[in-house]
C-alpha cells in the first residue's frame, strides 16, 4: 500500500473511532470489531468487520453510523461493508484501553460468600449467569430482552455489567436492584 492511501487508512480509522456501539459504549475499533480496511486505486473503501454477536438488533445503526464516518473522509469514493463471523469476535480483540473501560479486568467472584448471592452492577453479566442458577430468567423477566438473541450472555454478556445493560435496554436501574433483592440477591 502507497504512503498516501496508508495515511487515508489511518484518517478512516480516526474516523471509526468516533463510531460508538450502542450497547457497550466502546467505539467499534477498540473493540475489535474491524478486521480490515482495504482502498482501491480509485479510493473505493472496504470495511470487513463483526459484529460481537450474530443477529445483533443494532446492525443497522452501526452500518449507517459506518457509512457517515468514512464517507466523512474527502478523498473516499465509496464505502462498503463487509460483515464476517470469521474469526468470531471474543473479549481478546479488545484493545486494553477497551478492557479497562468495561472493567473486564474481571472481578473474581469467588472470594465472595458462597451462602449469599452476591451481585455487583460493575461485573459482567456472564459471570452471575455462570455463577446463579436461574439468573438469566430472571435477568429476562426483568426486561433485559437482548439476551434472548443466541450467544448474546456468552460473548457481550462477558464485558456487559448491569449497569451498562440497563442503560443500553432502557431497563430501571432502581427497580431492577429492588426486584433482585426481592428474589433473594445481595446487591452491593
Amino acid at each position: 500500500m502507497e504512503e498516501k492511501q496508508l495515511e487515508l487508512v489511518n484518517e478512516i480509522i480516526q474516523k471509526l473511532q468516533t463510531v460508538i456501539d450502542p450497547e457497550l459504549y466502546v467505539d467499534i475499533v477498540n473493540l475489535g470489531l474491524i478486521y480490515g480496511i482495504d482502498l482501491d486505486d480509485d479510493n473505493n473503501c472496504i470495511i470487513t468487520m463483526t459484529l460481537t454477536v450474530m443477529g445483533c438488533p443494532l446492525s443497522g445503526v452501526l452500518d449507517d453510523a459506518i457509512q457517515k464516518a468514512v464517507m466523512s473522509v474527502t478523498e473516499v469514493k465509496s464505502c462498503e461493508i463487509k460483515l464476517v463471523w470469521s474469526p468470531a469476535w471474543s473479549v481478546e480483540r479488545m484493545s486494553d484501553a477497551a478492557k479497562t473501560q468495561l472493567n473486564v479486568w474481571s472481578k473474581d467472584l469467588s472470594s465472595y460468600d458462597t451462602s449469599k448471592k452476591v451481585i455487583n452492577f460493575s461485573t459482567p453479566v456472564k459471570k452471575y449467569v455462570d455463577k446463579y442458577d436461574g439468573f438469566l430468567d430472571l435477568l429476562l423477566s426483568l426486561g433485559f430482552d437482548h439476551f434472548k438473541i443466541p450467544h448474546m450472555v456468552d460473548t457481550v454478556g462477558r464485558v456487559m455489567t448491569l449497569k451498562q445493560a440497563s442503560e443500553a435496554m432502557k431497563v430501571n436501574l432502581p427497580e431492577v436492584k429492588s426486584k433482585l433483592e426481592k428474589a433473594g440477591y445481595h446487591v452491593q
